[in-house]
């Protein structure tokens, strides 16, 4: 994909964020909602949205910074660490969520750790596909 159209996505989708926050900062406000965590997550996602859209003008506002920008992201280095980041993260929620089940199982709270239990089966069901996807590509 284009480095430009890639950044043009990007600023399509930090609209989205803004207009979905605002959807949703909306309907928890008619819904007398406003105690509840739907305002601040509707105002979060609205305020990425706003950054996203502030960090698109800084990379886009000459050709030497997309150009810099697009070498950052195409870099090697920075693309073996973001894989390595993304393995150690699923690693790290596969034990933790672990962990965190056989501690609720022994507390007694059976039906939040059947919750975290099934999480990490469709993670680990979704790392298969796309194992079995990728091996069958490559």
């Amino acid at each position: 994909m284009d480095f430009k159209k890639k950044l043009k996505t990007r600023l399509y989708l930090a609209i989205a964020y803004i207009v979905i926050g605002a959807l949703i900062v909306l309907v928890a406000n008619i819904y007398n909602a406003a105690d509840s965590y739907f305002s601040t997550f509707g105002l979060v996602l609205a305020v990425c949205g706003v950054v996203r859209i502030r960090n698109h003008f800084i990379i886009t506002k000459d050709e030497e910074s997309i150009r810099k920008q697009e070498i950052a992201e195409t870099d090697e280095r920075t693309v073996m660490i973001v894989h390595k980041a993304r393995s150690m993260t699923f690693i790290l929620y596969v034990m933790v969520s672990c962990v965190a089940v056989i501690a609720l199982m022994i507390a007694g709270r059976e039906q939040m750790a059947q919750l975290i239990s099934y999480s990490v089966c469709i993670l680990i069901a979704i790392y298969w596909v796309c194992y079995l996807y990728f091996k069958k590509k490559y």
